[in-house]
């Protein structure tokens, strides 16, 4: 049996659909950790039955792991080792899969370490995003556009704390049901600092004083706004 960790987003998809259409026995595995958007959680689900995915939701308590809590750059080794042995744990002596392409390299990546360690395949390792995006769309996967999440353990600049998670995730919905596409809100001792597309950013400018204002109900004492934003692929 096969398992392809499913995210919901394009390249885990596309790992999945390409296992359905070779008939291979398999199923779809989203982690719910607590660290990411309960919308994305929502999203993974949709989607695998839309495209007709077995599909599991395994639970991981990755905040009782004081490693991960803590501020350091190993964060996303402690989780995907957890998630994988939540895996393990529960269907045995199994082939893992993921959606890791090759753009994914590029960037300090800790959690690659997990994934030599437990075996974990990547078929779309010889694929950069936009190649992966390409063959989505070709097969006709409904999220083949969809941008990349990280979880929101990435936006936590200090020690991480299930209060500092749920402030951050309604931050960025309130930001992202304005009408913007990608939003990132990191935060540092009650400081924020608001990250959109770079074709958003005047859309971040004009609209300001709403965001600010909505911040600083939420709690945090300053809003630092990047006047540059990220290129999305």
């Amino acid at each position: 049996m096969y398992i392809v960790m499913f995210s919901g987003g394009v390249d885990s998809t596309l790992v999945a659909h390409i296992c359905k259409l070779r008939g291979l026995d398999f199923i779809a595995v989203t982690i719910d950790n607590g660290v990411i958007h309960r919308r994305e959680l929502e999203y993974a689900k949709r989607i695998a039955k839309i495209l007709g995915f077995r599909h599991r939701v395994l639970k991981v308590d990755i905040l009782s792991n004081e490693n991960f809590r803590a501020f350091n750059k190993y964060r996303c080794y402690y989780c995907k080792k957890a998630m994988l042995c939540r895996v393990v744990d529960v269907f045995g002596d199994v082939t893992i899969l993921d959606g890791t392409n090759a753009d994914d390299l590029k960037d300090f990546r800790p959690g690659l370490k997990a994934n030599e360690e437990f075996g974990v395949k990547s078929p779309l390792m010889c694929f950069d995003k936009s190649e992966v995006k390409s063959m989505a769309k070709r097969l006709g996967l409904p999220n083949w556009n969809k941008s990349s999440n990280s979880c929101l353990a990435m936006r936590i600049l200090e020690d991480i704390s299930e209060e500092k998670l749920r402030v951050v995730e309604k931050a960025e919905y309130y930001i992202l049901d304005l009408g913007f596409k990608f939003v990132r809100v990191r935060c540092k001792e009650n400081k924020a600092f608001v990250e959109v597309g770079s074709d958003e950013v005047d859309k971040l400018v004009n609209l300001r004083h709403n965001i600010v204002e909505e911040l600083r109900r939420l709690g945090f004492e300053k809003i630092y706004l990047d006047l540059e934003g990220r290129k999305v692929y």
